[in-house]
């Protein structure tokens, strides 16, 4: 009896071998075959309905960091330095060339560019935790519960619904799990194989520091997997050299972002949080918890279950390591899925680890209590990287109860579906297909930030609307509009034509003051000034002093003028510090022939104003009659503080 005990309990790993997996079946029956199908098709049911609730209620108006390019009018450009220039405490040079390769096209157009990443990076990865659940379990009924909890992965209020670029954080993933997918399943020779790899490395620790570090404690993880035992994982040597290079090299450089550019500081100045506090734990749990679609309302039942979920997973990560530790082959079903788990784990922990040093202390002053922080975990799109385990906590907890009861492999069958489904159930009833609900809160807030840049432009500037950007955002608007940015279409520079004109300079009514003609004779009077036939008649003039549009982004000329034959106005501007006027800081108007013809040009200009102008009346030789020339501003940024 006690041989028997001890027989048994050895078989609690992990497939300790590859020959104790169970059985595959590859035959099912029909009511299978609908389960399996049931199972697939409701994470991507899910996804398909998120996308369609996006585009019946998503918005086309930057929100937050989408903004941040347009204030300098990088949006779309492929410059090196631009693509490595730091920001939100992060490089992220992927996510940047991304950005630009999709503005040329769609010009910004948000609706359009999180629809595409929202079906692609959700899609990719839907993809490849399919790809790699079916590498270790060959029963598909299990397989499909397994994937079926990818359905964590797809809640509401993740990367999606508010700004464009918030899916860069997501990036990171499909490159790890690509890069686990290589190293579990490519027959590829070594040297093709670590350099996709050291490419895919380099990709994720660039596309945000979340995927440098998390890179680099997977990379640690296949090092003590191969170190641990070399029979079976030493021809991975070579990948690991390779994924570690990525991630020392990608490391040093958002290190360098965060301890010089940063000053060792997150958010603003935030301290950091250490693992040392309570607080740090808590705040994480909060983290794991709303991966898990818990609700905080209820903290303390959540916490519970939270707690019971992470001893389930550090229970599959022992049996994993144990598994890699026994393994006879990295090719077995058991080794593989003890190697995929123990990276993954590796990776989200670190990235949880990262999210809890620098924002546990962003909280309010309020929140004190541990049920407090973990609650206040619950905040923000952070917990999407955890979802990432669940499928394979599930596929480890299974393989342990075969492992356990391998004489009892259809009730095991049988309690999986049945859990299954019942965790589906659960996730439905707490709101994994709200996107509906969720999408219309989003357009909501979307609608008043637009109510406020409509008000702000009829009212002349300056554009400031703290819940679309938290500063003047006049200088992005004008860059937005060189740009021929989406969503300029709903909020034309039309809208200043009914702007206050302040200031407001008359040019004919001291003409002799401020106008210089060339190439025609000139009749000056005040209100009037008529003009000869002439080969490029020109009327240069000045308005107030020098410095008096410089904050000024927008100006309106107007003139009436008179003509014998319809002709072509041309006005040139000169932006602050351009030496010259130049064809490409003009416009023109055609007009007909008459008396009075009213000539309005609205000229935008990102770096303001010199006070010089030029108006040519005519494009041909013939004489006119120029009346009533205004300038005025009709955008101005705020002046900077003194």
């Amino acid at each position: 009896m006690k041989h028997s005990i001890e027989s048994q309990t050895a078989n609690l790993e992990l497939g300790a071998a590859a020959q104790t997996m169970p059985p595959s079946r590859n035959m099912a029956t029909s009511a299978e075959r609908i389960i399996i199908s049931l199972f697939i098709s409701i994470p991507i049911c899910c996804l398909a309905w998120m996308a369609i609730q996006w585009i019946k209620y998503g918005i086309d108006l930057p929100y937050l960091d989408d903004w941040r390019d347009y204030f300098d009018g990088t949006t779309g450009s492929f410059n090196v330095r631009y693509l490595f220039t730091p920001e939100n405490d992060t490089l992220y040079a992927v996510g940047k060339f991304l950005e630009s390769l999709i503005f040329i096209d769609l010009k910004g157009n948000s609706v359009v560019e999180q629809f595409l990443s929202m079906v692609t990076v959700l899609g990719l990865i839907l993809f490849l935790q399919w790809r790699l659940v079916n590498t270790v379990i060959k029963d598909r009924i299990l397989a499909a519960c397994a994937f079926s909890l990818t359905l964590f992965m797809l809640q509401s209020d993740s990367y999606w619904g508010r700004q464009n670029i918030a899916y860069h954080q997501a990036l990171p993933l499909i490159f790890i799990l690509t890069a686990i997918y290589i190293l579990i399943m490519s027959r590829w020779p070594w040297p093709i194989r670590s350099f996709v790899l050291f490419a895919l490395g380099t990709l994720s620790g660039l596309a945000y520091t979340s995927g440098a570090f998390s890179l680099l404690a997977l990379s640690a993880t296949l090092i003590v997997c191969i170190a641990s035992n070399r029979r079976a994982y030493g021809e991975l040597a070579p990948d690991a050299s390779a994924l570690l290079c990525a991630a020392v090299l990608t490391v040093t450089v958002q290190g360098y972002v965060l301890v010089f550019v940063q000053h060792g500081q997150v958010h603003s100045g935030t301290p950091w949080s250490l693992p040392n506090s309570a607080e740090f734990w808590f705040y994480l749990f909060g983290k794991v918890g709303r991966s898990l679609m818990l609700g905080g309302a209820h903290p303390l039942r959540s916490l519970l279950v939270t707690l019971i979920c992470l001893a389930l997973t550090v229970a599959v990560a022992i049996a994993g390591l144990r598994n890699v530790i026994t393994a006879e082959s990295r090719h077995s079903d058991s080794a593989r899925l003890g190697l995929i788990s123990l990276l993954l784990f590796a990776s989200v922990f670190f990235y949880l680890l990262m999210v809890a040093a620098g924002r546990t202390d962003l909280r309010p002053a309020n929140i004190s209590t541990p049920l407090q922080l973990f609650a206040f975990g619950f905040a923000r799109f952070h917990f999407f990287w955890a979802t990432l385990i669940w499928p394979w906590v599930f596929a480890g907890a299974v393989v342990m109860a075969l492992m356990l009861w391998p004489r009892k492999q259809e009730a095991i069958r049988v309690v999986a579906v049945a859990a299954t489904g019942c965790i589906i159930v659960l996730t439905m009833a707490a709101g994994v297909f709200a996107h509906a609900s969720y999408f219309r809160q989003t357009s909501d807030l979307t609608l008043r930030n637009g109510a406020c840049l409509h008000a702000k432009l009829l009212a002349g500037g300056p554009i400031d609307c703290p819940t679309l950007y938290p500063r003047d955002m006049t200088l992005a608007y004008a860059n937005a509009v060189k740009m021929g940015a989406s969503f300029i279409r709903y909020f034309p520079p039309d809208l200043l034509e009914s702007a206050p004109r302040n200031p407001t300079w008359n040019v004919l009514d001291k003409p002799t003051d401020s106008i210089t003609i060339s190439n025609a004779k000139a009749e000056i009077r005040p209100g009037n000034l008529s003009l000869s036939a002439g080969k490029d008649v020109q009327m240069a003039f000045s308005v107030g002093q020098p410095d008096d549009l410089h904050h000024c982004l927008a100006v309106r000329v107007e003139s009436t003028i008179g003509v014998e034959s319809s002709t072509i106005v041309q006005l040139f501007y000169r932006p602050s510090g351009a030496p010259a006027f130049s064809e490409a800081n003009s416009r023109t108007r055609q007009i007909a022939a008459g008396n009075g013809n009213t000539v309005r040009f609205l000229v935008i200009e990102p770096h303001g104003f010199s006070n010089e102008f030029r108006l040519d009346p005519v494009s041909d030789n013939q004489p006119s009659i120029v009346k009533e020339l205004n300038v005025s501003c009709v955008l101005k940024e705020a002046s900077p503080a003194r």
